[in-house]
């Protein structure tokens, strides 16, 4: 009977949907825009944080997470340039050269002044004049082995005149992940999630595995690099989208924290996989190992009904929805009744939506797109604010992540404590967004930020207090942590569902344009060893700038439409604190006024 009762609902789904929109006609006016349910009501009928969302969150995302590492920041260890010298070709070994062994003796390795081998010269001895002179390394360079066997610099010779072939690929990279990041931001708000990521996967897969075999002719691979970073722009935001648009606003804030402290997990792990692989190819391949697991993932992840429904997927959305109500535990009988009550407010949800671009259309001549968050005036300003904002944690986290091998001491284990620190900082931030909000965290940790940036700047100067700069970068790691973990929240909290993945993906893009410059930050420590942590400084101030800008998202429904993120964002007075919660049963919070805590 139960059967037979859900395919007369299913038998009457157009008739609700004729229903429903003569209806809402009726209704044209703003009372009835304030009987039309959001989406948050709808997750409240079939479970906003149950079963269905703890198996996405621990059986998809989680493992997911651990494995993104690796595929993000395995070429930290690939690219990484051990010590290296001259090579002197040994005479009675010959190597090629004809050279006795007399003639080889007026060949020597050059010491620089801390007595250390010269990584680029070595000494020539002149007939003429009877002394050595210095000359570029003519018999190639030997490498020290001590962490691994080799590296694709140490492989082909990426040194001395070459040594920026390393910086380069993390450029190309951050150039291709910054394109990527605004083509599939907005064709995942045209096509849909779900695509967006598993299409980023399988190209990610594919220029992964070529360059292994590409290494060797720069050109090719450097373009590959740019491919790779293009791929990589799919998956950044998109399966966290995925979550947060079918759980309710309590358990957003959590998601985001869990898969954060997973992916550090992963992240500890990774150095280690690397010390024990010590052969770039191998190490590659393992890295390349997360792209293929993923795809099991592909038959257990649904597309977002949120996006369905603002693309008129309606029918789509309520099979879906009903999909989570049945995992979430409703029985037969409770199923046939929520099916019922979710296609009606679905229903009037969608003709809203409908009506409100169409009435977009009739007053601006054009569509909601990539241009509205630029020419909607707080819509831009909260862009901009937050692309900054996303731009100078970017920096601090790479320059500190690329700067891990070229720290003293093991660079495995400098590498395993800046990542180890993540797992507190997630914590730290997880908890902190649902008791003092996002918007003055963020603020105060990237001033933190700027006080551990300032005290490695002076302390890196001094030899002897090298575990000054190793407890500040942790405490810089830590605080970029949970900045970080804020800007991913508010991404997703601060643009309409038709915008959401255009809005973060382009916020994103800047952010990885501004990434790009990350390596050759690094590189100016060659020129004092100031100069990283002062430009770090720099960075973590603008933060605090532009974070404060942003407006308060705490315990927010997600934005539907761009009227209700253009009325939201009128609300948030700069010296205010947190905004007064109401409970969904009154209404939608973002839509209502405000009353504002004053600081």
């Amino acid at each position: 009977m139960a059967n037979t009762g859900e395919e007369e609902a299913d038998g009457k789904l157009s008739q609700i949907l004729r229903k429903g929109s003569k209806t809402r006609n009726k209704k044209d006016g703003p009372e009835g825009d304030v009987a039309s349910p959001d989406f948050e009501e709808i997750l409240e009928l079939v479970g906003s944080q149950g079963l269905f969302q703890k198996r996405l969150l621990y059986g998809i995302l989680c493992p997911i997470s651990i494995l993104s590492p690796f595929l993000a920041y395995g070429s930290v260890f690939l690219w990484d340039i051990p010590q290296h010298w001259c090579h002197l070709p040994n005479g009675e070994e010959g190597n090629g050269s004809g050279m006795g062994f007399e003639e080889w003796g007026n060949y020597s390795i050059s010491y620089g002044e801390d007595g250390i081998p010269n990584e680029c010269e070595m000494l020539e001895f002149n007939e003429k004049s009877f002394e050595n002179r210095t000359t570029s390394c003519k018999f190639g360079w030997d490498y020290d082995k001590t962490d691994y066997s080799s590296t694709i610099p140490s492989q082909y010779d990426w040194v001395c005149e070459r040594e920026h072939y390393a910086t380069d690929c993390f450029t190309y990279y951050g150039f291709g992940a910054a394109v990527g990041t605004a083509v599939f931001g907005t064709f995942a708000d045209k096509y849909g999630r779900k695509l967006t990521f598993f299409l980023g996967c399988f190209l990610d897969l594919l220029f992964n595995i070529s360059s292994l075999f590409l290494a060797h002719e720069f050109t090719v691979y450097k373009i590959l690099m740019i491919l790779r970073g293009f791929a990589t722009g799919a998956q950044i935001n998109v399966y966290y989208l995925l979550s947060a648009e079918v759980s309710g606003t309590e358990y957003r804030a959590w998601i985001y924290a869990i898969t954060w402290m997973v992916w550090v997990g992963g992240n500890c792990l990774l150095p280690f996989v690397a010390m024990v692989c010590r052969d770039w190819f191998i190490f590659g391949w393992v890295c390349a190992i997360p792209g293929i697991i993923v795809f099991g993932f592909y038959p257990f992840v649904y597309e977002s009904p949120r996006w369905l429904v603002s693309k008129g997927e309606e029918e789509k959305a309520v099979k879906i929805l009903v999909e989570i109500a049945k995992q979430n535990g409703k029985n037969e009988e409770g199923l046939i009744e929520t099916k019922r009550k979710v296609e009606g407010m679905v229903m009037q949800l969608g003709i809203k939506l409908k009506n409100e671009k169409e009435t977009n259309r009739k007053k601006n001549s054009k569509k909601d797109g990539i241009w509205t968050l630029f020419t909607n005036r707080r819509l831009a300003s909260n862009f901009w604010m937050l692309a900054i904002a996303l731009s100078m944690n970017y920096l601090l986290y790479d320059v500190l992540t690329l700067n891990s091998t070229k720290m003293a001491g093991n660079r495995f284990l400098n590498y395993f404590y800046l990542g180890l620190i993540e797992l507190p900082g997630g914590w730290v931030g997880g908890k902190l967004v649902d008791l003092t909000g996002r918007r003055w965290t963020q603020v105060g940790f990237f001033f933190v930020c700027a006080l551990f940036c300032l005290l490695c700047s002076v302390f890196v100067m001094y030899p002897d207090w090298n575990w000054v700069v190793v407890l500040g970068a942790v405490g810089v790691k830590f605080a970029v942590t949970v900045t970080g973990l804020v800007g991913s929240i508010q991404a997703t909290e601060i643009f309409p569902t038709p915008l959401r993945s255009t809005g973060t993906g382009l916020a994103t893009t800047v952010a990885s344009v501004a990434g790009v410059l990350g390596p050759y930050m690094v590189y100016t420590g060659t020129f004092h060893p100031s100069l990283p942590y002062g430009i770090l400084f720099i960075c973590s101030m603008l933060g605090v700038v532009a974070a404060s800008f942003l407006p308060e998202t705490f315990q927010q429904n997600l934005l539907e439409t761009v009227e209700e993120a253009d009325e939201f964002s009128k609300q948030h007075p700069f010296w205010s604190y947190l905004p007064n919660y109401r409970s969904k049963k009154e209404g939608n919070v973002h839509c209502d006024n405000l009353r504002e805590s004053k600081l």
